[in-house]
C-alpha cells in the first residue's frame, strides 16, 4: 500500500466536481458525505485488487460508483480524466516517486461549489421533468440520457413543440418516398 495514492486519490475525488455537487445536493440522502469518503477506500483498493488499469476502465468504476451509490449519471468524461489521473499517480507510486505525487497534488486547485447553477425548466403541459439540467461551469450532469448529446432543433421541430406546449396537435402534410 502507497500512503502517498491514498492522499492522491481523496485529493482528486475532493476535487472532482460531479462528486462534489452529488454530495452538496445529497444525492446519496443525507450519507452522501460519508459515502463520498467511503468512495476514497474503494477506489485506492481497486487499483490494488486489479492490475494493468487504464484511464477509461477506472473511469467507468467511478461512473458507477456514482451511479449506484450517490443516484448520480455523469455525462461529461470528467471521470476519465480523473480515471487517467490515478492511474498516473498509482504508477508513480509503484516505481517509487510518491514525493512527485505529492509535489503533483499539493498543485491541484480546489473546487468552488458556489460556481454550480441548477436550472430547471418545466414543460406546462405534460409537467414532464425531462428537461432538468444542472449545467456546472462547463459540466452538465443529466437526469436523462448521456449517450445522445444535444442537437439544434429544426425550424419545424421547434414549430411543433410551440404547437403542442399550446395544446394544438398538428398533422403536417410531407413527401414520403415509399
Amino acid at each position: 500500500m502507497y500512503p502517498a495514492f491514498r492522499t492522491a486519490v481523496e485529493a482528486l475525488l475532493k476535487n472532482w466536481n460531479a462528486l462534489q455537487f452529488a454530495v452538496q445536493q445529497q444525492t446519496g440522502g443525507p450519507q452522501s458525505k460519508e459515502i463520498a469518503n467511503w468512495m476514497v477506500g474503494v477506489v485506492e483498493q481497486y487499483f490494488y485488487e486489479n492490475e494493468d488499469l487504464d484511464g477509461e476502465e477506472v473511469g467507468d468504476f467511478l461512473v458507477t460508483l456514482m451511479d449506484q451509490e450517490l443516484n448520480t449519471e455523469v455525462c461529461d468524461q470528467s471521470e476519465d480524466e480523473i480515471g487517467q489521473h490515478l492511474c498516473q499517480f498509482f504508477k508513480l507510486c509503484s516505481d517509487g516517486n510518491s514525493n512527485q505525487v505529492l509535489e503533483e497534488i499539493s498543485r491541484i486547485p480546489s473546487v468552488s461549489l458556489g460556481s454550480f447553477n441548477i436550472q430547471e425548466e418545466s414543460a406546462e403541459v405534460s409537467g414532464d421533468v425531462s428537461g432538468m439540467e444542472a449545467d456546472v461551469s462547463g459540466l452538465q450532469l443529466n437526469d436523462g440520457n448521456c449517450e445522445e448529446p444535444e442537437r439544434e432543433l429544426t425550424e419545424l421541430e421547434k414549430q411543433q413543440l410551440q404547437d403542442e406546449a399550446e395544446g394544438w396537435t398538428v398533422i403536417r402534410k410531407g413527401n414520403k418516398n415509399r
